[in-house]
């Protein structure tokens, strides 16, 4: 009997091990804390069947080094595709193209066949025994395509890793594999809606597209700053497919240089009344410090740790979630600004599940759907459900007692 029960934990610990080399199985919470040892981002761009990968990696602990970590890669039809034999390539100082304070930027081109979808890293903590693993899908959405060129940084030849431009941050485009390019850029107001409650069913109405009156006409490689803050939507003028948008930012975001503009976030935790107070404040100074003063467990020490996690955490989904809005505005932005970092991530091609613990000992999921949005932009967009609504108030109160999400 003790032998069938040792089989039986033994095949159940195998069959677990033998699905974290699966990306449907693996999961990616540590790439929304941004306190995570390290913190990885990429780019990617297509001309036909040639893709070129860059990938930023960033030490972001003082108690770890580049020599602690092993970074590979190997491409995948799917999600559910195994990793094969032999098929990693390890990012080594031959594809180190850039470095800065603890930043090390890496890139890889390869020729992807037709049912290649997937490029898995891996990241192993060689010292601590622990191994990430990092999906880049190569094609999401079959409505979405990959352009062959990238915004990138003015005085440096990497890609612009940052999910927004501030106006005051010089970029130019490059087309990666080589080519002249000529670009047609255009913007319009930034008036998308905020993302609305998880438990609210209803549609939020499309805002009216306002045009910027402002058109660029940027060569390859040409340096360029913004001059009026917007969504930009970026054109290869000989192939309009080729297109992707950029959300421009006043040169303060993610901080914010106006009282105004630090009222709007505290829709998630106030009253219709109360925001539209806040709203209609004629000094949106005195009506914000009153808010946090009165509603935020009567004020005092409490209120100024609201101010100071609330923000933080509304500082890190701009860096996280900023796509055509600002990142606190999107659906993944609204739950991690109430709930904080995810426990368990998982996704596929289709959808992102979000994991956390409920106070009762259970567990809250969000389940996002992956769907195409403008100018090749993918949006994730929450499935709500009633059943959300009592988990948000408890989190809502929380927050408005001063019991800090954190």
């Amino acid at each position: 009997m003790k032998r069938l029960v040792f089989t039986l934990i033994l095949t159940i610990c195998a069959q677990w091990l033998f699905s974290q080399s699966r990306m449907s199985s693996a999961d990616v919470s540590f790439l929304y804390n941004q306190d995570h040892e390290f913190l990885i981002d990429h780019r990617l761009a297509q001309d036909g069947n040639k893709v070129k990968v860059y990938v930023r990696f960033i030490l972001n602990s003082g108690v770890v080094k580049i020599s602690d970590y092993e970074i590979q890669y190997d491409i995948r039809d799917s999600y559910i595709d195994e990793k094969h034999v032999n098929s990693a390539t390890r990012l080594d100082s031959a594809a180190l193209i850039a470095t800065g304070f603890r930043e090390f930027i890496y890139s890889f081109e390869f020729e992807k066949t037709p049912d290649q979808s997937l490029i898995v890293l891996e990241v192993n903590n060689i010292l601590r025994n622990r191994k990430f693993l990092i999906d880049i899908p190569i094609q999401r959405n079959k409505n979405t395509r990959n352009q062959p060129f990238l915004i990138f940084e003015a005085q440096r030849n990497v890609p612009y890793f940052s999910r927004f431009v501030n106006l005051d941050q010089a970029v130019r485009l490059v087309n990666v594999f080589g080519n002249d390019g000529k670009y047609q850029v255009q913007g319009v107001v930034n008036n998308q809606a905020v993302a609305i409650p998880t438990f609210d069913e209803g549609r939020v109405q499309a805002p009216t597209v306002i045009e910027i009156d402002t058109l660029y006409g940027p060569v390859e490689g040409e340096i360029m700053k913004f001059s009026t803050a917007g969504y930009y939507v970026i054109n290869d003028s000989t192939e309009p497919s080729n297109s992707m948008g950029i959300l421009v930012t006043d040169p303060f975001y993610p901080y914010f240089g106006q009282f105004e503009k630090m009222i709007e976030p505290l829709i998630f935790i106030s009253t219709n009344d109360e925001f539209k107070t806040l709203r209609r404040a004629t000094d949106s100074r005195m009506a914000f410090e009153d808010f946090v003063t009165t509603r935020i467990s009567n004020g005092g020490k409490v209120a100024q740790d609201f101010v100071k996690f609330y923000y933080r955490r509304v500082r890190k989904s701009a860096h996280l979630f900023t796509s055509n809005k600002e990142g606190w505005k999107t659906d993944r932005g609204m739950v991690y600004q109430i709930y904080g970092n995810p426990l368990q991530v998982f996704r596929n091609e289709e959808q992102e599940l979000w994991v956390y613990a409920a106070p009762n000992g259970g567990r809250i999921r969000f389940n996002f759907a992956v769907v195409s949005a403008e100018s090749n932009l993918l949006e994730y967009s929450l499935i709500r459900e009633s059943k959300y609504k009592e988990s948000w108030m408890d989190a809502v109160t929380s927050w408005r007692s001063g019991k800090v999400i954190e």
